[in-house]
């Protein structure tokens, strides 16, 4: 939903675990909007997330609505709730998403992100608010996995899916971070 974003200074919460050695938390609970992507939304309880991660989450954009089923329940219900896929589109607990990634956007995408066609959650979520006109995207916890993710800290599921996580790297570099309103923090 383009009224999400547009004019509005978002922040976009990756998973790397090298955000846990910054201080970025009230940075980013400072923006009008805090995008959280996939297990990101949950906010951690084993590390001091707030001082690196802040404690805000606006919108939740996510892979499965089935791995986050039971989640939807307990999860505040002010927050918005994207789905990102073009898998699971027609799944029950879809319809408890306030929006879904537009196949367009996914279809124009896949050509950029390299060799296996197969954009990450957080490659949608940057070029999803894009295209809403914000006022400015900062973007937090993205390293294209030179750090693991504090989801998968053993790298094991980043082996059963296939990104080309330099071509990312590189369409993030070569596209956003060229346009004035648009910031890596790393």
């Amino acid at each position: 939903m383009k009224e999400w974003f547009q004019g509005k200074t978002v922040a976009i919460v990756g998973n790397a675990m090298s955000l846990f050695d910054k201080e970025y938390g009230s940075e980013i609970d400072s923006h009008d909007v805090v995008v959280r992507l996939n297990k990101a939304a949950m906010l951690y309880e084993r590390y001091d997330a707030e001082k690196s991660h802040g404690k805000r989450t606006d919108v939740w954009m996510f892979w499965r609505t089935g791995e986050y089923k039971t989640t939807f329940r307990t999860i505040d219900k002010s927050v918005k709730k994207m789905h990102m896929s073009y898998q699971e589109r027609n799944q029950p607990y879809t319809k408890e998403c306030d929006f879904v990634y537009p196949d367009a956007l996914h279809r124009a995408l896949k050509t950029k992100v390299g060799k296996h066609n197969n954009p990450t959650t957080g490659i949608m979520a940057i070029d999803y608010v894009y295209s809403c006109d914000p006022a400015m995207i900062s973007i937090y916890g993205f390293d294209w996995k030179e750090t693991p993710t504090y989801t998968d800290p053993d790298r094991k599921a980043e082996k059963q899916c296939f990104h080309d996580f330099p071509a990312e790297k590189q369409y993030v570099h070569e596209f956003f971070l060229t346009k004035p309103n648009v910031f890596l923090r790393n």
